[in-house]
């Protein structure tokens, strides 16, 4: 016969892993078709866990320039990087039977990168840190960014980090994401690029071509 103290933990794990919870599924984010497979070496970089503290962009001690070397892979390397609002935060339970924390999160403003389509705002983010520290419960309302890295054929379809947005984190962000598209170095850009010009050389021709009419009527 079940004690009381057994009947608590079962409530308070559906509790955890059913009522509140956001459930993952129809609208969560979904690699584009044609997106390149997974590369295990990128492990370490979108690792699916948490960073609490702000990356130091000019410290010099030893923690800070790993921090920092993190940040620019993450960058250079993201399929998709989107400031989030933390909406609640869940320390414990239980997701496909392994212990984990999650995160439901609405996307929020795009740095790099696009939303696939049907691509709902609200989602949730598995963070592979059962073991460790409880999430804080401050982070609810915070804003963060979420570096996304595709992962066809997993589920979820993707590998991801989370850290704290400031604004000259989010400043340093943009800025090196206007300058490599100015560059046409982000994927896909050269493609606009050209596309783009071909559309201002065909509307040149026509107008060129309707003034000709108009002067010969």
């Amino acid at each position: 016969m079940p004690t009381g103290s057994s009947i608590l933990a079962a409530a308070a794990l559906l509790l955890v892993t059913g009522c509140g919870a956001r459930q993952s599924g129809r609208g969560e984010l979904t690699p584009p078709s044609g997106s390149a497979a997974w590369d295990s070496r990128l492990g370490l970089v979108f690792d699916d866990r948490f960073t609490g503290v702000p990356v130091q962009l000019v410290g010099r001690a030893p923690i800070d320039v790993s921090d920092q070397r993190r940040f620019a892979q993450r960058l250079g390397y993201a399929d998709l990087v989107v400031l989030v609002t933390v909406d609640q935060v869940w320390s414990r339970g239980l997701y496909g039977g392994v212990p984990g924390q999650r995160l439901d999160v609405t996307l929020g403003k795009v740095l790099l990168g696009e939303l696939p389509k049907k691509t709902e705002l609200g989602q949730v983010l598995q963070l592979r840190s059962g073991e460790g520290d409880p999430l804080p419960a401050s982070l609810v309302g915070s804003v963060m960014l979420l570096f996304v890295r595709w992962a066809p054929g997993e589920s979820p379809a993707f590998h991801h980090h989370v850290m704290p947005a400031d604004g000259e984190v989010i400043a340093v962000v943009e800025s090196m994401v206007r300058h490599a598209r100015a560059e046409g170095k982000l994927p896909g850009e050269g493609a606009k690029a050209r596309a783009s010009r071909r559309e201002r050389r065909k509307a040149t021709r026509s107008a060129k071509t309707a003034m000709s009419v108009n002067s010969g009527a």
